[in-house]
């Protein structure tokens, strides 16, 4: 689990101090698929190994139902995390909007407030606003986190920037939106916290109870390591997989 989480996790700061954040994230190697697909192989091999060629896809199956449980629990924190974060940063431009002369000044004034990744692509925002322009970095915001909150924010700051007469009504309306956008995230992860451990554990302990068998009684063991055994074995992991998938394939989505 640690060796899927740390590749897959995102928002440290430290990546904004070379070049632009946007340039980092297109060029960033993503590890964690990398990482998940040498493990789903691994269970292939071991299985090989142990039984056969058959039971080896059979634990390929396996190994990426339990990666899958595993990525979403990770992928639904990193969304909550993402959803506080812009959540402080609308109301933090909501406040600024009352008292800020500019929106870029409100922009700047609000952006290093916040942590995370979120922060660190507002307080990119904040410095383009110099050299560049609002509605370009508003636009390269968006692109970099990539969430609607995020385009919603955009849209509002152009708004502003061109002149527009609402930005202080806007500005509260799109905090009270990111407030709740943060709600819901925080509401499906605790679903997300509670069951995806529970898939994984309960596919473990499946594949432990198999081979403790197996191990314990020799004939069942030899009956296993068969070629009818492992198609058995084979059919029993492609059950397991469809059951488990019409649970993970609708979280997979809304952790998205």
């Amino acid at each position: 689990m640690a060796v899927i989480w740390w590749p897959a996790s995102t928002g440290n700061p430290a990546g904004l101090l070379v070049g632009s954040l946007v340039l980092a994230q297109r060029h960033r190697i993503r590890v964690g698929p990398l990482a998940a697909t040498a493990m789903v192989v691994l269970g292939f091999l071991v299985g090989q190994i142990l039984l056969g060629p058959i039971t080896g896809l059979a634990a390929m199956i396996l190994t990426g139902v339990g990666l899958w449980a595993i990525a979403i629990q990770i992928r639904s924190r990193r969304s909550l995390r993402e959803a506080d974060e812009l959540a402080q940063l609308t109301n933090g431009l909501a406040n600024q909007a009352l008292v800020a002369p500019t929106v870029v000044e409100a922009v700047r004034q609000a952006a290093p407030l916040i942590p995370g990744r979120v922060g660190a692509a507002a307080r990119v925002m904040g410095a383009e606003c110099q050299t560049g322009g609002l509605v370009e970095a508003a636009n390269r915001f968006a692109a970099t986190i990539q969430r609607p909150v995020a385009e919603m924010l955009a849209t509002v700051l152009a708004e502003a920037f061109r002149g527009g007469s609402q930005w202080v009504g806007l500005a509260g309306v799109l905090a009270d939106e990111a407030t709740e956008a943060a709600e819901t995230a925080r509401h499906f992860h605790r679903y997300a916290a509670a069951l995806m451990p529970q898939i994984a554990v309960t596919v473990v302990m499946a594949v432990g109870m198999l081979a403790i068998t197996g191990f314990a009684a020799r004939d069942v063991g030899r009956w296993l390591a068969s070629p009818v055994g492992q198609q058995l074995l084979l059919l029993l992991a492609v059950l397991t997989a469809a059951l488990c998938a019409r649970v993970l394939a609708p979280a997979w989505r809304m952790s998205r």
